[in-house]
């Protein structure tokens, strides 16, 4: 729920109770982590490495990007370069086609589906057992919704996120995420000027800047 939307509640209603499940802003154990430094440059060629490799592709797949353009960029492409079918999804697509996208993709008839954040919450996708999350977001809560898609009533799922300086603003908070998931974290994202420069509160994960 969005801080918007939940103030709106607590207008609208009086003695309202909040139940958590798990940490708020913390992803779902049964998600393994993996974060991968890559340049922007050198986003896509990866990207067509893990999806082409018997090894690390994991079918069905879902890919978060920015934009719109961009997943249906990048779903084209992953159909040329890798010969994978693909299909983007987002929210310049109307409910009809979104919903005919899905069942398709639900069915195995495209293994990958590229989306921007309309697949972030609020659809069960309990068939998914890999997410990419190919552009970072601007936010850590939003981040972690998409990885989520990776794990449906306790199954173990893989979350795999490209991240590069272009990411800094969330640098300290992903890397309080990756630790609470004891995930490996990037020599050059533990060692980047963007993280030392904040010490972890814990488990509110809070940050204040050495001074």
């Amino acid at each position: 729920m969005s801080d918007d939307l939940e103030k709106m509640a607590n207008s609208l209603a009086k003695d309202t109770v909040v139940i958590t499940v798990g940490e708020p802003n913390r992803p779902n154990k049964a998600v393994k982590q993996l974060a991968i430094w890559v340049e922007s440059k050198q986003k896509k060629q990866k990207l067509f490495d893990i999806l082409t490799s018997q090894k690390h592709f994991k079918p069905p797949v879902v890919i978060y990007v920015g934009s719109r353009l961009g997943a249906d960029l990048l779903a084209n492409a992953i159909t040329v370069s890798t010969g994978i079918k693909s299909v983007s999804i987002h929210g310049e697509k109307s409910m009809t086609v979104r919903r005919e996208i899905m069942q398709s993709f639900m069915v195995g008839e495209f293994p990958v589906i590229v989306a921007t954040g309309v697949l972030g919450r609020g659809v069960d996708l309990l068939g998914v057992r890999q997410v990419i999350v190919f552009d970072m977001p601007n936010s850590i809560k939003e981040y972690v919704h998409q990885i989520g898609r990776a794990s449906r009533m306790g199954e173990e799922g893989q979350a795999i996120v490209f991240v590069n300086d272009e990411n800094r603003n969330v640098f300290a908070e992903l890397v309080d995420v990756l630790k609470s998931g004891a995930a490996a974290i990037p020599r050059e994202l533990i060692n980047s000027q963007y993280t030392t420069g904040f010490v972890s509160g814990g488990k509110g994960s809070k940050k204040r800047k050495h001074r």
